[in-house]
């Protein structure tokens, strides 16, 4: 995971001579207290004294890890897995200081294609929390940051004793107390590290660390941040001695904001030790981490299945990783702690920069976005719509990050869709609408602001709130071109019930961890709004969405979805619930049942066929569209063509296939009922359409 190294060199030692002296003892709460700096120099002699302790002559061990790659996208939580890594490894280490490692096991497996290779320490395990200087990725990724309980700490860093709790870990009866130490760099514009230190009260040794890094100290210019926490256990009473460590380092490029960066977050546990067995030295000689042949290691027999891990947790937010960046945040004083630099160019949605339909024509919509400081985003897109013959943008502030962050955003000439929710990708419905002339959205213009809040409320559920006030447009049929003449095909714009809106939304979620082997999802919200024609009309709209899923060996997953909803009040036209087609029931002629409220579920069974390039599916879906008066609801005293939406139900079943690690799926459906066709669609995996 981590190399190791002891020695401070002189490098080091002459930037930690420039850093300004330690500031003057202060009371135990502040900074550089007379007993934060006692800590730190009794956890500096602890580092020393272990290496000499003759209880301890060698050790062996073994250690087992996972190492997961995969797709973070910051602005909606959502996380699409790569790759996955397991490792064994045997331990070594001799007194005074040798070390060796043995990879004896390791094997991967790829959700998606990836050709990613680690560096040799991301597989590998820090025995003694690191030397006086820290190194990752083998000095690619950050080289050479003073270890804060080194001997020249004190000159480059700031301590604050934070507080006094207990810990339960492996090798101690009791809970062990433990004091916890922050750390901050005196110059944070020079290479360090920012977190905390846990000393154990009664001997002064290093529990934990817990850390991230000055943007400054990485080396590559790609790396977003790294994130680090260490954790010790205690053998045969006095020996501390690593047992659990994480690592969590995402790159993206440096200069464009893409919707998605490239996480690695490695675990490894360490246990079984075996005490003074004599190990001999010729063991230590030559590299520091060796591996067994290759077949050897693919033969390895792991006592636990590769996706184990994933299928008990999910791939959730960092958990422990996450709260110590937020905590490096506020130690810094909310200064930029990401090596990215702070304005890039903003691609973080493909159709927001990009996109073609038969309202807009072509619009371009290029976007930058400005990060001051690390829990400050400030990001503004502008463009022109070609066939429309106007120009749109939006600029959105947000304080804080996912799950928990307070935004304000303005807009002019957004486009939003009606119905019951994405029925696709904008990606692929603006290649469609493109080439053949088959739109599969229903647009019109909103302008106006909206206060926003989101908010994690415990229990793995996530809260949000959103007010806004808006003046919504109608959008219209504005061009019929398409590269294969299909332009005919082009349906009408709905239109809509413009004017005035002022609304507010508050909605609980508790989504599915990704990839976990079975669990379910659950959402609630509640939408109350006003809008202005010739008077205030109101409606509200309370909406419930739920899921399960389980996923078996092999690959095979079934997935159960249902949501429901209801309208009641004046409900403007662009509030209805629109079904049938892609997205909801298909097998209907899209977007042609609707109403007031609604009710949607479908089931879906996945397997294997010949795993990574072939990927089949069965399904079945059934919907109803209902209506509690007349299909033109609004009374603003507005003369609009009619809606011609039918009510009632619908069923159609399916089957189709996954290619190429499933990113392209083609499915054919058959409707049931009176009404039914058959339909083939063509369309991008459901985890990616939050971005294209």
């Amino acid at each position: 995971m981590i190399r190791l190294r002891r020695t401070v060199t002189r490098a080091a030692l002459a930037l930690a001579a420039v850093a300004a002296p330690a500031a003057a003892a202060a009371q135990d709460g502040g900074w550089n207290s007379g007993r934060a700096l006692e800590l730190i120099q009794r956890a500096q002699e602890r580092r020393q004294v272990a290496l000499s302790d003759t209880g301890m002559v060698d050790y062996q061990a073994d250690a087992r890890g996972y190492i997961y790659f995969y797709l973070d996208r910051r602005d909606t939580g959502e996380r699409t897995l790569v790759k996955t890594d397991q490792v064994a490894l045997d331990v070594f280490w001799k007194a005074p200081n040798l070390s060796r490692q043995r990879i004896i096991g390791l094997r991967d497996e790829r959700s998606l294609p990836t050709n990613i290779r680690y560096h040799e320490d991301h597989l590998t395990v820090v025995q003694d929390n690191f030397g006086d200087l820290i190194r990752l990725g083998d000095g690619d990724e950050v080289a050479d940051v003073l270890h804060p309980a080194a001997p020249a700490g004190p000159l480059a860093y700031d301590y604050r004793l934070a507080d006094s709790t207990t810990i339960r870990l492996p090798g101690a009866e009791e809970p062990v107390r433990v004091y916890k130490v922050q750390v901050r760099p005196k110059d944070a514009s020079r290479p360090a590290l920012v977190g905390s230190v846990y000393v154990d009260r009664r001997g002064g040794d290093i529990v934990r660390m817990e850390f991230t890094f000055t943007p400054v100290s990485y080396v590559d210019d790609q790396l977003d941040y790294i994130n680090v926490l260490l954790e010790n256990g205690l053998y045969k009473g006095r020996f501390w001695l690593p047992n659990r460590q994480q690592v969590e380092l995402r790159r993206q490029v440096p200069e464009l904001g893409l919707p998605a960066g490239g996480m690695i977050r490695g675990t490894m546990r360490i246990g079984n030790y075996r005490f003074n067995q004599g190990l001999d030295r010729g063991l230590f000689a030559g590299r520091r981490v060796v591996s067994v042949p290759v077949a050897q290691r693919e033969a390895f027999a792991f006592e636990q299945p590769i996706d184990a891990e994933l299928r008990e947790a999910g791939l959730s937010a960092a958990g422990e990783l996450g709260d110590i960046r937020r905590e490096a945040a506020e130690l810094v004083g909310r200064r930029l702690l990401s090596g990215l630099p702070g304005t890039r160019i903003d691609l973080s949605s493909a159709t927001g920069t990009l996109r073609y339909n038969r309202a807009e024509g072509l619009a371009i919509g290029p976007g930058v976005r400005f990060n001051p400081g690390e829990r400050l985003s400030l990001g503004v897109r502008g463009g022109y719509a070609t066939a429309a013959k106007h120009l749109f943008g939006e600029a959105e502030l947000w304080r804080g990050a996912l799950p928990d962050r307070i935004g304000i955003g303005v807009y002019a000439n957004l486009p939003r869709d009606v119905g019951v929710g994405p029925v696709g990708s904008g990606a692929m419905s603006s290649l469609t609408a493109l080439l053949a002339g088959y739109d599969f959205t229903d647009p019109y213009y909103a302008t106006g602001a909206e206060l926003r809040v989101d908010r994690a409320v415990g229990g793995g559920w996530d809260g949000a709130f959103r007010l806004r006030v808006e003046n919504h447009e109608s959008a219209r049929l504005a061009t019929d071109f398409s590269l294969l003449g299909g332009g005919s095909h082009f349906r009408p714009v709905m239109p809509i019930d413009e004017g005035e809106f002022y609304g507010a939304t508050v909605s609980l979620r508790r989504p599915v961890p990704a990839e976990v082997a079975r669990g379910f999802s659950l959402g609630v919200s509640l939408e109350g709004a006003l809008t202005a024609q010739e008077g205030l009309e109101g409606h509200w709209r309370p909406r419930v969405d739920a899921g399960w899923v389980t996923r078996g060996s092999g690959g095979s997953e079934l997935w159960v979805e249902a949501s429901a909803g209801a309208a009641a009040g004046d409900v403007p036209r662009q509030q209805l619930f629109l079904l049938g087609g892609r997205g909801t029931v298909p097998g209907y002629a899209f977007r042609a049942w609707g109403g007031d409220r609604f009710a949607l579920a479908r089931a879906t069974y996945a397997a294997e066929l010949f795993r990574p390039f072939v990927r089949g599916r069965v399904f079945a879906a059934a919907g109803w569209a209902g209506q509690a008066g007349t299909l033109d609801p609004f009374t603003g005293g507005v003369v609009r063509p009619p809606l011609n939406l039918r009510t009632g139900g619908m069923v159609s079943v399916g089957a189709g296939l996954g290619l190429l690690f499933d990113i392209i799926r083609v499915d054919v459906a058959r409707g049931l009922g009176e009404g039914g066709v058959w339909e083939v669609i063509v369309e991008a995996n459901p985890s990616f359409w939050d971005f294209l």
